[in-house]
């Protein structure tokens, strides 16, 4: 009777066991779940248990320690993960939980150190090298950055992880020329293409940057300079203040002289908006434009309008354009519907009656390596040349920059 009596006991110590393994099971596999769906405090509530009943589980403090770093309870998961990451043979798991902890605290430093002791036992680790670079970068750290990118391609015969890394260090360069062509025809009737052209050197500062331009037009076998200068000024929330002024070397292929400016601000997140004016001497007039914009930006997609206001003609023009992005690649596709007498870039003539023109823009940027820029132009315009008459006018452009 007492052998029976222990049988059923031992049989019954045994189903318990068995209901527990399988209950640790599930029981991480719902946290597990939980975690998924974003419920981080249930996930922990499930965890928990586990935690007290199988203090020797790594395998449930570092998920513990994770679900800790996406509720964004860093020092709770660093107090986790510490002792599994900074033992002599660290658990390669908790060094990659607690990497991402330090990564997203924006404590790149420290994150560095880590990533170094998972490198020392997986140097090929593209994650790794990736976070690392990042933190790098964000330290300012770019000639470091720069040389683990060159080597982690050269063994992986693939640059793709770092592009977007490359392209921030790339925008951080101080300096920059530029020169560019400019071609306008006309047809039915026909002139004599006008042939402009610039030079341009750009360096930026810590929170400003300056540009020097030297143009030059060749109109109707007279040859006159513009000589430019930009200013940027950027203020908090990615606001900036645009200032332009000029002299030329002659009276009418370029204003006399030039100046202007224009205020760009964002005060909500999809939206920009400026407010600007430009003011231009020539021989025998002068003229101010009154201008502003207004972009909505969503993605990688951006749409814009921007009026013209010429105040001492009375004279309103419009442009409406649409501009595709690849922030990585750095590419930039733009189309532009214009009407009225928009200035093209440094041109724009003292009209004295309201002549009429339509045109269509596109405009395509492509970056070669990771320092030149090509930049084609072309716009058609239908243009009224004189009250009533009308001509085909063709303006093809192509800029070259080089960063540095």
């Amino acid at each position: 009777m007492r052998f029976i009596y222990f049988s059923i006991i031992l049989l019954f110590i045994s189903i318990t066991a068995v209901g527990q393994e399988i209950n640790f099971d599930e029981t991480f596999a719902n946290a597990k779940s939980e975690a998924e769906k974003g419920n981080y405090d249930k996930a922990l509530s499930l965890i928990e248990p586990l935690r007290i009943k199988f203090p020797q589980n790594e395998d449930v403090k570092i998920f513990t320690g994770r679900i800790y770093s996406w509720k964004k309870d860093y020092k709770s998961a660093i107090a986790i993960l510490s002792p599994l990451a900074d033992r002599v043979n660290p658990e390669p798991d908790a060094l990659l939980a607690i990497i991402n902890v330090y990564y997203w605290s924006e404590q790149f430093d420290t994150c560095i150190l880590y990533c170094d002791k998972y490198l020392a036992v997986d140097p090929n680790s593209i994650d790794v090298l990736k976070i690392k670079v990042t933190c790098l970068e964000k330290l300012g750290r770019d000639k470091e950055a720069l040389e683990i990118i060159d080597h982690a391609s050269v063994n992986e015969n693939s640059t793709q992880a770092f592009k977007g890394i490359r392209t921030l260090i790339g925008r951080k360069t101080k300096n920059a020329v530029s020169a560019s062509y400019l071609n306008v025809s006309t047809s039915n009737p026909g002139q004599a293409p006008l042939h402009y052209g610039y030079v341009e050197y750009a360096h930026k500062f810590s929170k400003s940057a300056l540009v020097g331009r030297a143009n030059i037009g060749h109109v109707n076998n007279d040859t006159q300079m513009l000589f430019e200068a930009d200013y940027y000024q950027t203020f908090a929330k990615k606001d900036y203040l645009y200032v332009n002024a000029g002299v030329s070397t002659g009276e009418t292929i370029f204003p006399v002289t030039k100046i202007g400016a224009e205020y760009y601000f964002r005060p909500q997140k999809r939206f920009d908006y400026a407010l600007g004016a430009r003011f231009m001497h020539f021989e025998t007039d002068d003229v101010t434009l009154l201008t502003g914009q207004i972009s909505y930006k969503t993605g990688s997609n951006a749409i814009a309008y921007r009026p013209y206001y010429d105040t001492g003609n009375e004279l309103f023009s419009h442009v409406l354009s649409f501009q595709h992005t690849n922030e990585e690649k750095e590419r930039v596709i733009r189309l532009e519907l214009q009407y009225g007498n928009v200035p093209y870039l440094y041109l724009y003539n003292n009209f004295t009656q309201p002549l009429k023109a339509y045109r269509v823009g596109l405009q395509y940027q492509h970056r070669i390596g990771d320092s030149f820029f090509v930049r084609p132009i072309f716009l058609y315009e239908y243009e009224e040349y004189l009250p009533g008459e009308y001509r085909n006018r063709f303006n093809a452009q192509i800029i070259i920059t080089k960063r540095f």
